[in-house]
């Protein structure tokens, strides 16, 4: 599935957004349709590995761009420096546990999300750089996803997705009964995650790097709430985080995607600022949505076509973000309370699927005013 579907945009090629924000909405509401987004990554393991060795690193290196036949890479030339964009890496693994969390399909994971979840383990041991002074692994030269810095070292949203990437492929070698490389746990433990001690919130990227450039994003800390990454991280910098984001949109931010208005709408709602979540959603309605068909541009001012990655994060506000729910090593579980913004009555997610069950969300107010999500059997 391309971030465009099926329009001839970006030339139809699989991106990390059929990973991280075409996957997510479908797995819960389409889940078989959302298996072939993972069936994909494994069926294409191949040139992936030999794009690995192209790079001089280990297992497999998924492109930024990748055909969606053969999985070959087939990032445009213009685009040619974002091969350093390389989260996607971890973004599929993420997908991957995703999945299995969702299915519970234990023969699934053994013969094809284990094997993808492991090489891409290997990908990142080969790929970080361990500081022996500061006792912790580093990640340098890579693209961030607020592209216009597209050579930094420690971005933190590529290191928090390494992070758990490695996290992830401990626990499904014990889900297999299959050996988990001691350094897997290692380098996860010791990731280094750039964060600012005097105002308690995370770096964009290493301290050493300017952040003055004027971008679609501005900042990509908001993004450390994607759903599926959900960095770990305490009320007070989740908060100075959301804060920072809002400023540097004001201040080196110009044309804001509905992909980072997704994220504004979930941290938000992390935050319990039901307003504020509830006006970055309606937002995403004015200009995004063009005629004739009433289908989703990137941004405002972009009428190329369809792309299906900011409708899916539209909808990934909803199932993810007023909610509070998380899929987690547990189940489907309730990671914040819901979020219902004032203007609205009420919020209802029909036949949520979740490990072979069907269930209706509603998030409305009790008789005190508080809000609640009831979780119906279908």
């Amino acid at each position: 599935m391309g971030a465009c579907a099926l329009t001839p945009n970006y030339a139809g090629h699989a991106f990390w957004d059929s990973d991280s924000w075409v996957f997510p909405s479908l797995l819960l509401l389409h889940p078989e349709r959302a298996k072939p987004i993972v069936q994909f990554r494994a069926r294409t393991m191949a040139p992936a590995r030999a794009r690995a060795k192209q790079y001089d690193v280990k297992g497999t290196m998924y492109p930024w761009e990748s055909d969606p036949e053969t999985g070959v890479d087939h990032t445009p030339r213009f685009a040619y420096e974002v091969y350093r964009e390389i989260h996607v890496n971890a973004d599929i693994a993420i997908a991957q546990w995703q999945y299995w969390l969702a299915s519970g399909d234990k023969k699934w994971l053994k013969e094809g999300g284990w094997p993808v979840i492991r090489e891409i383990a290997e990908f990142w041991v080969s790929r970080v750089t361990y500081d022996q002074q500061r006792d912790r692994y580093e990640i340098h030269h890579v693209t961030s996803p607020d592209e216009a810095y597209n050579d930094v070292p420690n971005d933190s949203f590529t290191n928090g997705a390494a992070r758990k990437a490695l996290e992830i492929a401990t626990k499904a070698a014990i889900a297999v009964g299959d050996k988990a490389d001691p350094q897997w746990a290692e380098i996860a433990r010791k990731m280094y995650i750039p964060f600012d001690e005097k105002n308690q919130r995370h770096l964009d990227f290493d301290e050493s790097v300017p952040h003055d450039k004027i971008t679609w994003m501005g900042s990509s800390l908001s993004w450390l709430s994607y759903p599926n990454l959900d960095l770990p991280m305490s009320p007070e910098v989740r908060r100075n985080n959301y804060d920072f984001q809002l400023h540097e949109l004001k201040v080196h931010g110009d044309d804001p995607n509905e992909m980072m208005m997704v994220m504004l709408a979930v941290h938000a709602a992390q935050l319990g600022e039901a307003k504020a979540a509830g006006d970055w959603v309606e937002r995403n309605l004015v200009g995004f949505l063009k005629a004739p068909f009433n289908v989703r541009t990137e941004t405002v001012a972009n009428n190329a076509g369809y792309i299906l990655a900011t409708s899916a994060g539209f909808v990934q506000s909803f199932l993810y973000g007023f909610t509070g729910l998380r899929i987690g090593d547990k189940g489907l579980e309730e990671s914040y309370p819901p979020t219902l913004p004032p203007q609205w009555r009420s919020i209802k997610l029909q036949n949520v699927s979740f490990r072979g069950a069907h269930y209706d969300f509603t998030i409305e107010r009790d008789a005190s005013g508080s809000t609640k999500l009831t979780r119906r059997a279908r």
